[in-house]
């Protein structure tokens, strides 16, 4: 059984259902596990978005998508050596990753057709269902009803810490610096389970775009910068353009020094297991008294300390 997988999430989850050795293909942005980073890269960007900013790579997509090009493609004499029996997925968002649209175009010159699975998940239950899905396509049903089981209990044992928190602070997750854009489809379910207010973005709701004065009015207490897909060193490159703005002392969040930095392509850009520790990085950081968790290294920042190091520097 061959397996190409165009989506970060999807080569994660094949792995821990123990299919790696059946993934023969995978993106450009497939980093783990460790082992994956040596599959054969069969999907790439027609831009290198490492050179780009915030602003250039929004224009770019934004671009594309109202002309109806594509952003990504695929290489087609690997996918004609390799003759895979499926491809997955996905149609949630043209941004991160080759949609169905444009896998089924790219497939059309092969031979031998390959079954195409689309997973889109676009709330917590949906992830833990897209395990499951995965699971019975590819015939590790036992295997997916656990990892599927213990994902679940894994979030409520968090969930179970904080239901009795009462003063719930508001959450503001920062998917994007330029334009600034609120984290939507699960990020707002996490920053729940973690015993805060997601009062811009609601749970299954797509990002938005979100004006300055609107953040203003919401008057977050905390701030999370999670760009899409970015860790947090992609993420200080654009700091610079954030903190040039004038008005960031209105927002309770930056005057009290509560704005953090997190490595959000492995905790929460990608429906997959990890978010477990993205709702941990929250809960320690806004309700620390609940949750004895360690975090992983350099997977939060203090902004105020990056900041502080910075003007120390010179």
């Amino acid at each position: 059984m061959k397996i190409i997988s165009l989506l970060p999430s999807v080569t994660e989850i094949l792995c821990e259902l123990g299919l790696e050795d059946n993934i023969y293909g995978v993106t450009h942005e497939c980093d783990f596990p460790e082992s994956i980073k040596k599959k054969r890269k069969i999907e790439f960007t027609k831009f290198d978005f490492e050179k780009l900013n915030n602003l250039q790579i929004n224009k770019i997509i934004e671009d594309n998508i109202k002309k109806g090009k594509f952003s990504y493609f695929l290489d087609t004499e690997a996918l004609k050596n390799i003759e895979p029996d499926y491809v997955v997925t996905q149609d949630l968002c043209e941004v991160c990753a080759v949609s169905e649209n444009t896998a089924i175009e790219s497939l059309d010159f092969l031979k031998k057709k390959p079954k195409i699975v689309t997973i889109s998940p676009k709330n917590i239950k949906e992830i833990e269902n897209s395990i499951i899905k995965l699971a019975n396509e590819f015939q590790v049903e036992e295997k997916g009803i656990e990892l599927a089981n213990r994902f679940s209990s894994e979030i409520n044992k968090i969930a179970s810490k904080t239901k009795d928190v009462i003063d719930r602070p508001r959450i503001f997750c920062m998917e994007w610096i330029n334009p600034i854009y609120s984290a939507g489809y699960w990020v707002p379910e996490m920053v729940e389970i973690a015993g805060g207010i997601s009062g811009v973005t609601k749970a299954s709701e797509r990002s938005k775009e979100v004006k300055f004065n609107e953040i203003i009015e919401y008057a977050p207490n905390y701030i999370f910068i999670m760009s899409c897909g970015y860790t947090i060193d992609d993420s200080l490159r654009e700091m610079e353009t954030l903190l040039k703005n004038r008005e960031l002392n209105k927002i309770p969040a930056f005057k009290k020094g509560e704005v953090y930095l997190v490595d959000a392509n492995a905790y929460f850009t990608r429906p997959t297991t990890r978010i477990i520790e993205g709702i941990k990085l929250l809960t320690r950081t806004i309700n620390s008294e609940v949750l004895d968790f360690e975090p992983m290294p350099d997977s939060i920042l203090n902004l105020q300390n990056y900041i502080y190091f910075e003007s120390f520097a010179g």
